[in-house]
């Protein structure tokens, strides 16, 4: 589960056709399949303000999931949109399964200069954590939004990810462009990518867990105010500890405008 959130997070925002006033909010809602069961709901809120942008995204177990495991997770993150793209400012990521419960924050005070809640117990990992967090390094939430502001495609991308308990490595590789029809709540041209995950420091590098790739299918909301582009995920498909699983939007709805001109697709 903790390895799947960045990938949720990728598919917590969907794409609408563009409008002509600037994309400022975007709500939506998607699952997770395995096989014919919904195992995870998704919800997101996306809210774009003068220079701040702040993200929201709720995550559960659903249907028979729940009778093995319950869990949820709710993710909060806030950016910066500035003339060179998207800076991160702080994440707060609150895990929950049955009655345990564990959070972290991370706080950016500069470029490179991050500190984060709970530290690493383990003198050895935390100075390898510490040597990996760059100046480009952003948290799930802002990483998603740099990936979607990168210019007239998505992809290709590779990013630097820290969650407050590694540090990984996102890569997109290009594999051109299609269209999404049938039963989704998108339907229209998308941007289809290789997204690779790669461990570089943390429990997971230590632990040598296996490079994941996934195939991810990105739309065009519009313009943020910011004057940028944003591309975000309509689709996900890939597999967790060689399970299969799809991932795919099931509600949207964005506002733009200093009216709230709304648009909306189910």
């Amino acid at each position: 589960m903790r390895k799947l959130l960045p990938s949720l997070t990728f598919l917590a925002v969907a794409a609408l056709p563009a409008q002509a006033e600037p994309v400022r909010s975007v709500s939506v809602a998607y699952n997770v399949d395995v096989g014919p069961m919904t195992m995870i709901v998704v919800k997101y809120a996306l809210n774009h303000s003068g220079d701040a942008v702040e993200a929201r995204a709720n995550i559960r177990s659903n249907g028979l999931s729940r009778m093995f495991s319950e869990y949820s997770a709710k993710a909060e993150g806030q950016s910066r949109a500035g003339q060179e793209g998207m800076t991160p400012v702080r994440f707060r990521l609150v895990r929950e399964k049955e009655d345990r419960k564990k959070e972290t924050s991370l706080q950016w005070n500069g470029p490179g200069a991050i500190t984060y809640a709970p530290q690493e117990k383990k003198p050895e990992r935390r100075q390898r954590i510490e040597q990996a967090l760059n100046a480009a390094v952003a948290d799930p939430m802002t990483a998603v939004l740099r990936i979607g502001t990168s210019g007239e495609t998505p992809c290709p991308s590779v990013q630097q990810v820290f969650d407050g308990r590694d540090v990984y490595e996102l890569s997109l590789a290009d594999k051109g462009e299609g269209r999404l029809d049938g039963d989704a709540a998108y339907r229209g041209p998308v941007r289809v990518c290789d997204v690779s995950w790669t461990p570089i420091a943390g429990r997971a590098a230590e632990k040598n867990e296996p490079r994941e790739s996934y195939e991810v299918s990105f739309a065009p909301i519009g313009e943020l105010p910011s004057g940028r582009m944003l591309w975000l995920p309509v689709s996900l498909t890939g597999k967790l500890k060689g399970i299969r699983f799809d991932a795919y939007v099931t509600k949207l709805k964005a506002e733009g405008g200093s009216e709230g001109t709304a648009a909306s697709q189910n």
